[in-house]
């Protein structure tokens, strides 16, 4: 009686130390994207003030200073992936969380186009942040809780994005500078937090050797030729996030283009769409008629609605019908941490860190080009020169994205379903 009764006590501290682990993990993520989405409400006027031209060409500055901080996250990913599995998931995220601080204090000292340039890509090193938080949730989850967990994440970003575009927007109505500083404090806050509260959650057994050929980032991209499946379901996966990019694009400049926004009013949308996400990723993908739709089913109703939201994004010309749209946006939001969980859940424990730095590399890798690909449709579309006026264009083409995922991807998780391991 007396050992069951430690049992009992034992199960419970330990239950314990995983919510709190959780929380912080969660509380870290929120800081961390709060402190990108903080900027993304100035982007037109920073570009303008720095001497670019009009929207349309400055949108195209814009999608090259996300892809020079996508370039930076793809070449390292797979790094901080092997590194999170050779010395453990702390260190990487106290390193990355860093060199977050100096991106954001260079870029609000920076008098350049090129200071900012520099600045993005060292934001690119800093960004292994959230896979590794992934993989952190990965170590303490069991299979039955990982989606849900993965859901937390997609949580955090919405709130990141409630907070972050609100204060950026606010701010940046004041001085396009304060945001950064803004950005710089809050990654300063995160770094406090996970210092002192952080644990490890991969203990010294579960580690491998570093490997030196997770140097190169298109090994890992490799890993999925072993496994004609996977290499699918992981280039469908490269699809669904090459789409998901005409948002950070995009959205200011749209909005400014399309209904003379401000940075404020740019900020209150996005944050809008940071309560939907929140919503949809932290209390919507927990209710037991997610659970038994199954990830097929859900993964299909979140496409048709993503597809649905971007197609009605590209056509409206009313400012108030898109707060009617960004509620089945946000229900699309489903789609990505039913995936991730669909995926980790086929690989082992001391292979999380890879899978989470691969899918790390893939989203990476489209998102140096979905800036590019997105802004320069935006660019061509709302330029005089062109004789061609639709500034909802990269909507409708993400739109045709998702779509072209949804057939192979499903058929790929049906012949995976009782597969042991993908990797």
């Amino acid at each position: 009686m007396k050992g069951l009764k430690t049992g009992k006590v034992t199960e419970l501290f330990v239950q314990k130390a995983k919510s709190r682990a959780v929380f912080i993990i969660f509380f870290t993520v929120i800081l961390d994207i709060a402190g990108i989405g903080i900027i993304f409400p100035i982007m037109p006027d920073l570009l303008e003030y720095s001497g670019l031209g009009n929207v349309s060409s400055t949108a195209i500055w814009g999608g090259i200073l996300y892809a020079s901080y996508a370039f930076m996250q793809f070449l390292f990913s797979p790094v901080i992936g092997n590194l999170s599995d050779s010395v453990g998931r702390r260190p990487v995220i106290l390193i990355s969380l860093i060199l977050m601080i100096l991106d954001y204090l260079l870029l609000g000292f920076a008098s350049s186009i090129w200071i900012f340039l520099i600045g993005r890509m060292i934001g690119g090193i800093a960004g292994g942040t959230v896979p590794t938080a992934m993989a952190f949730l990965a170590d303490i989850s069991s299979p039955n809780e990982r989606t849900k967990n993965f859901g937390l994440i997609g949580a955090a970003f919405g709130l990141g994005f409630i907070f972050g575009p609100a204060i950026g927007g606010v701010l940046g109505e004041i001085n396009f500078r304060a945001p950064f500083f803004a950005a710089a404090g809050f990654a300063l806050i995160n770094l406090t937090f996970a210092f002192f509260f952080l644990p490890e959650s991969l203990d010294k057994g579960s580690r491998r050797s570093f490997l030196i050929n997770g140097l190169n980032p298109f090994n890992s991209l490799v890993l999925t030729s072993s496994f004609r499946e996977t290499r699918i379901i992981l280039g469908c996966f490269f699809l669904i996030k090459l789409s998901s990019w005409v948002y950070p694009a995009i959205w200011s400049f749209w909005g400014k283009e399309v209904f003379g926004w401000s940075s404020g009013m740019i900020g209150f949308s996005l944050a809008c769409y940071g309560v939907g996400i929140a919503m949809v990723q932290g209390l919507i993908i927990r209710l037991p008629v997610v659970a038994r739709l199954g990830a097929t089913r859900v993964i299909l109703i979140s496409i048709l609605l993503g597809s649905f939201a971007l197609i009605c994004f590209g056509f409206t010309r009313v400012w108030w019908i898109v707060f009617l749209i960004i509620p089945f946006s946000a229900l699309s939001e489903l789609l990505t941490p039913t995936l991730d969980g669909f995926m980790s859940n086929r690989v082992s424990k001391k292979k999380q860190g890879l899978l989470q730095g691969l899918l790390a590399s893939i989203t990476g890798l489209t998102s140096i080009f979905g800036p590019l690909i997105m802004t320069a449709i935006f660019g061509l579309t709302t330029s005089s020169q062109s004789g061609f006026y639709l500034p909802g264009a990269a909507f409708i083409f993400a739109a045709f994205l998702l779509l072209l995922a949804l057939v192979p991807l499903l058929n790929s998780m049906k012949k995976l379903q009782n597969s042991a391991s993908i990797l």
